[in-house]
């Protein structure tokens, strides 16, 4: 009967555990900026109505917000007055969303399945556009290429970045069933500052493939290395391949474009990630002459890293969405243990229910602000904005309700003076 429960158990013959990993501990720098004080119990509340949702993409100068919630919703939240009222219906779940630069009307968004939510209409996983003006919805990719087999294992080393200037793109009129594939994950996306490339996260690409940490506890047990990162260029029409075999690629956020008076050429080279469940910053080379490397940023995080966002300064706003539970750095380091953590429910797992937010100077290297929160008042959250008044907090727990926002820190407003106001771009 043991015998049987034990097979019974077992999960899918694509789940499988990474080599062996250290996670370091939370480094000296992280420590010394801790915040001694839990900003976030205090944290203020807009649009109570709002359920738990992925990002919160602010227009301030036109006041007004637009939510990507978790009742398969776009909610548009009222800023002056703090009303909040569903916008429009999304084919699945909408998460990570961007207006392009200097297009304040259009609205591109990742939708993806969530765990435990039906659609009210089957629909593909992938990029789509909003228009606020008309409220109508239109798919913008939904295919990629066909990509080289993962190594989720490992086998040393970091994953595999491709230089743009030499990776083959597939044009979405040649898209075949022998050549591409559907997308089966879009979690988060940016977009370049001529508004014509799309980066996008597929964390991983197996059946079952769905927001919610119900779906994606096995990649945070194996650390398996099934993410990918892709580029969707519009106005080429066509999609190309950016990085593969790295571990639940989740936030991404571009860098600025190299600048043409210092011989670069004006467009992205590099772009930040989030391998979540690694506790764990990269960044990324697809241009320039690091093309094809991979640099860590920040490693043994304190929570898990999520959404990623900048204010007009540069400084980049990370989300620790869960906390680091304590026996993390045991199982990684110990890899046998895994298949038996794989065959146990989720609920008995080890987890954590702190949340809370990091700011790093502009290159990531430098922590400049750390706040830990218990859960209480605002739980796993996903995504940080910088506002002109205040810090938008995502919140995607299942009860959420409600917007929250917070007060800058003293530490980032005496910085560089007055608070900074990128987010009202939706940059």
């Amino acid at each position: 009967m043991v015998l049987a429960a034990w097979l019974l158990s077992a999960p899918p013959a694509h789940i499988r555990p990474a080599e062996a990993y250290v996670l370091p501990e939370p480094s000296a720098a992280l420590l010394a900026v801790k915040a001694a004080v839990d900003d976030m119990g205090a944290a203020g509340l807009l649009g109570p109505t709002v359920p738990g949702h992925d990002d919160v993409v602010l227009q301030e100068e036109r006041g007004q917000a637009f939510i990507t919630a978790r009742d398969g919703w776009i909610w548009r939240l009222e800023l002056g007055s703090g009303k909040a009222e569903r916008f429009v219906r999304t084919p699945l779940v909408a998460s990570g969303a961007k207006f392009p630069p200097r297009d304040p009307d259009r609205m591109l968004f990742c939708a993806s399945h969530l765990h435990g939510f039906q659609p009210e209409h089957e629909a593909s996983v992938g990029v789509y556009e909003l228009r606020l003006s008309t409220r109508e919805i239109r798919a913008v990719a939904l295919r990629v290429p066909l990509p080289p087999p993962l190594k989720p294992a490992g086998g040393g080393g970091e994953g595999a970045v491709y230089p743009l200037a030499s990776t083959p793109a597939l044009r979405f009129a040649d898209m075949t069933e022998a050549n591409s594939r559907p997308m089966a994950f879009c979690n988060d996306l940016d977009i370049s500052e001529d508004g014509q490339r799309v980066y996008v996260s597929e964390p991983y690409d197996y059946p079952g493939a769905a927001m919610g940490h119900e779906a994606g506890f096995r990649e945070a047990i194996t650390l398996a290395r099934n993410g990918r990162l892709w580029m969707f260029d519009l106005e080429g029409k066509s999609a190309q391949l950016v990085a593969q075999d790295f571990h639940f690629v989740d936030g991404v956020l571009l860098d600025p474009g190299s600048a043409s008076a210092q011989g670069g050429t004006g467009r992205e080279e590099s772009i930040v990630i989030s391998e979540t469940p690694k506790f764990r910053l990269l960044r990324l080379f697809m241009g320039g002459p690091k093309a094809g490397t991979a640099e860590i940023l920040q490693e043994g995080l304190p929570g898990m890293p999520d959404g990623l966002s900048r204010d007009e300064r540069g400084r980049i706003y990370v989300a620790l969405y869960r906390g680091r539970p304590r026996s993390a750095a045991w199982i990684h380091a110990n890899p046998w243990i895994k298949p038996l953590l794989l065959r146990l429910p989720p609920a008995l797992l080890p987890i954590s229910h702190e949340t809370g937010y990091l700011v790093l100077d502009p290159s990531g290297r430098q922590p400049l602000y750390l706040t830990l929160h218990d859960g209480q008042r605002v739980s796993s959250i996903s995504k940080v904005n910088p506002g002109h008044e205040g810090i938008f907090l995502a919140s995607f727990a299942r009860d959420n309700q409600g917007v929250h926002v917070v007060d800058y820190p003293a530490v980032l407003t005496l910085q560089q003076g007055n608070p900074p106001s990128g987010a009202a771009s939706g940059r």
